[in-house]
C-alpha cells in the first residue's frame, strides 16, 4: 500500500511540466495526417529513385501474451497476428467503412439469419485453400474459447453452404453485427493445423493474412515475412521484425538514430520532439482507448453512494490532468466512448466539469461533510502512477483521502475476480469494435465480473441492437450516455490519443483507432 504522503512528493513535479509539455503539445496537430510531412521526396529525390529497403523495423513496447487469436485479445497480441490473420470483415482506418475481406459479399435473409459469401482461391501461409469448413470451425472454436466467446455471444450457431459460403445464426436482432465483426479475434483459421498441433499452432500460426510467420524470441522480436499467395494486393515489404523495447525513450533514441523506421507507444513527453525533428514524422490521432476510474456499484464503501460517484467527477480537474500526464495529447471527455467510435455524441460529452464546491455539496447531500478514507487500486505503469498521484492531491482537496494500493494488472484482476473488495480500479476502456454497444455489452447485469447492476441495460441494448435506422439508434445510445452520467459506474477522465513515429523514410503508414495498425502497404526507403 502506498500512503499519500509517499506519492506527494512527485505532484510538483509532474505539474510543474504541465505548462511547457502544453505549449509543445499545442505546435502538433491531431491528425492521421504526420505531423511533419517531409517525406524526403524534395530532399531525397523521388521514390523512383531511391532504394527500397526489404525490411521495416517496428518497435513496441510490449511482447505478445499469444498469437493465437482464441486465446487472448488484448492490444499488445493482436497487433502482431492482425498481420497475419483475417477476418470475413475488416475496418479501413482511411474511410472509417468496414470493407470486404475473406467474404466477398453478405445479405441479411431475416432478423437472425446472416448470409455470408466467402472469397475463393485463398490460400493459407501453409499452401492448403481456405473453404467454409475453415470459417465454420474457427468461429465455433472462437464461442467455447474461455476467452474470448462473450465477444461473439450474440451468435447462436454458424453452418456452411457449400465450400464458399457460410450462414451466421445470431440469438437476437443485431444491427450492428457486420461492425462486431471486425473483433480481432473474429478470425479464420486452418481448421487442419490447429487440430494437428494447437499447443504448436500458438508459437506457429499460420493464416491467411498478407504476413506469415516466421520465428519469435520471447520479450526481444517477431519476424514475420510477405506471403507471396496472398489473395490480395502483396505486402510492399518483405520482412517485417517487431522488437520489444519496454522503455519509451530508448524506442524515441531507436527511431532517432535510425535503428527503427516506426515506434509505437510513443511515450507522450517525447511527442513534441518527434514531431518537430526534420527527418522524423508523428502520427497521432484519438483512438477508441479511455482511461478512466471504475466503481464497484455495490460496494461496502461510500463509493456504493451515485452521490458520491458523481462527486468525484466534480473534484477532478481531468484537463490539469490529461496535460501533467499526456503532455497535452488527449482529449477530456465524460463519455465511455470515443469521438472515434460509433454512438459518440459530443453534444452529450461534458468534458472537463471540474468544480470543488459542487463536489463538497454532493458529498453533503450524500451524508460524507467531512470526506472519508478509500482505497484506490492502480495498475502498474508510469502513466497509471502520474494519474493517481495527481488525483489523490485533487480529491483531498474535497475531503476524500485516498490510499494508493499500486498491483500488476494481473494481481488485480486475481483479487476482483476472486471476489475481494476493491472499490475503484484505475485503469483504461479499449473498445475493440468500435461501437458503443460493445461497452454496453460490458455493463450488462449478467456479464462475468460485473460490478454495476441496472436492468436499465437490458432493455437500452435489446432496443439498440434490433434498431436499424442510425439516427433512432443513436437516441438509444444517448439515453445510455444519459444514464451513465446519472449512475456513474465509470469515470472517464479522458480519450487517449495514439501516438506513432516514423522516419521519413516511411511512406504508406495509416493509424488504426484500436492500434492494430497494418504494415502491409507501408514501405521504407533507404537515407
Amino acid at each position: 500500500m502506498k500512503s499519500q504522503k509517499k506519492y506527494s512528493k512527485i505532484i510538483s513535479c509532474i505539474l510543474a511540466v504541465m505548462m511547457i509539455v502544453c505549449i509543445f503539445a499545442a505546435c502538433t496537430n491531431q491528425t492521421n495526417e504526420p505531423s511533419n510531412t517531409n517525406s524526403g521526396t524534395e530532399a531525397n529525390g523521388t521514390s523512383s529513385e531511391r532504394k527500397q529497403k526489404d525490411t521495416l523495423i517496428v518497435v513496441k513496447s510490449e511482447d505478445v501474451s499469444s498469437l493465437d487469436p482464441s486465446k487472448i485479445v488484448n492490444q499488445k497480441s493482436f497487433t502482431i497476428y492482425s498481420q497475419i490473420f483475417e477476418g470475413l470483415v475488416r475496418f479501413n482506418p482511411e474511410t472509417k467503412a468496414v470493407e470486404p475481406c475473406l467474404a466477398t459479399e453478405w445479405k441479411q435473409i431475416d432478423d437472425l439469419n446472416w448470409h455470408f459469401t466467402l472469397r475463393q482461391g485463398v490460400k493459407f501461409h501453409d499452401g492448403s485453400e481456405m473453404t467454409s469448413e475453415d470459417v465454420v470451425y474457427s468461429f465455433e472454436r472462437i464461442m467455447s474459447s474461455g476467452v474470448v466467446s462473450s465477444y461473439v455471444d450474440y451468435i447462436d450457431k454458424i453452418v456452411a453452404d457449400g465450400d464458399y459460403a457460410v450462414t451466421i445464426t445470431i440469438k437476437m436482432p443485431y444491427a450492428q453485427i457486420i461492425q462486431a465483426l471486425t473483433y480481432p479475434a473474429a478470425v479464420v483459421v486452418s481448421k487442419a493445423a490447429v487440430e494437428a498441433n494447437e499447443e504448436g499452432f500458438a508459437q506457429k500460426p499460420i493464416g491467411t493474412g498478407p504476413y506469415a510467420f516466421v520465428e519469435r524470441f520471447e520479450a526481444d522480436s517477431i519476424t514475420l515475412i510477405a506471403f507471396d499467395d496472398y489473395w490480395g494486393e502483396k505486402a510492399k515489404t518483405k520482412n517485417l521484425i517487431f522488437k520489444v523495447i519496454p522503455e519509451g525513450s530508448q524506442r524515441t533514441i531507436m527511431l532517432e538514430n535510425g535503428e527503427a523506421d516506426i515506434i509505437c507507444d510513443v511515450p507522450s513527453n517525447d511527442a513534441a520532439r518527434i514531431a518537430a525533428a526534420d527527418n522524423l514524422k508523428l502520427y497521432n490521432e484519438t483512438g477508441n482507448k479511455y482511461y478512466a476510474l471504475i466503481f464497484k456499484c455495490d460496494s461496502s464503501t461510500p463509493v456504493s453512494n451515485k452521490l458520491v460517484r458523481q462527486a468525484f467527477e466534480y473534484a477532478i480537474d481531468k484537463q490539469a490532468l490529461a496535460d501533467a500526464v499526456m503532455a497535452g495529447y488527449a482529449q477530456v471527455g465524460s463519455l465511455l466512448c470515443t469521438p472515434a467510435t460509433t454512438g459518440y455524441n459530443a453534444e452529450k460529452d461534458r468534458g472537463n466539469v471540474y468544480d470543488v464546491e459542487k463536489a463538497k455539496a454532493l458529498l453533503t447531500e450524500a451524508g460524507y461533510p467531512d470526506g472519508f478514507d478509500l482505497e484506490v487500486y492502480v495498475r502498474t505503469g508510469q502513466i497509471y502512477e502520474e494519474i493517481a498521484t495527481i488525483i489523490q492531491a485533487q480529491l483531498a482537496e474535497v475531503g476524500i483521502n485516498i490510499n494508493i494500493n499500486l498491483l500488476e494488472s494481473a494481481k488485480i484482476d486475481e483479487k476482483f475476480y476472486g471476489g475481494e473488495e476493491i472499490p475503484i480500479r484505475l485503469s483504461f476502456y479499449n473498445n475493440i469494435c468500435a461501437d458503443t454497444d460493445f461497452i454496453m455489452q460490458k455493463l450488462l447485469p449478467t456479464t462475468y465480473g460485473q460490478v454495476y447492476f441496472n436492468d436499465d441495460m437490458v432493455d437500452l441494448i435489446n432496443r439498440s441492437r434490433a434498431e436499424t435506422d442510425d439516427a433512432k439508434r443513436q437516441a438509444i445510445y444517448d439515453e445510455f450516455h444519459d444514464l451513465m452520467a446519472d449512475d456513474m459506474p465509470q469515470l472517464s477522465l479522458f480519450y487517449e490519443q495514439i501516438l506513432v513515429g516514423t522516419s521519413n523514410m516511411v511512406e504508406g503508414f495509416s493509424i488504426n483507432p484500436l492500434g492494430a495498425h497494418q504494415y502491409c502497404h507501408v514501405v521504407v526507403y533507404e537515407n
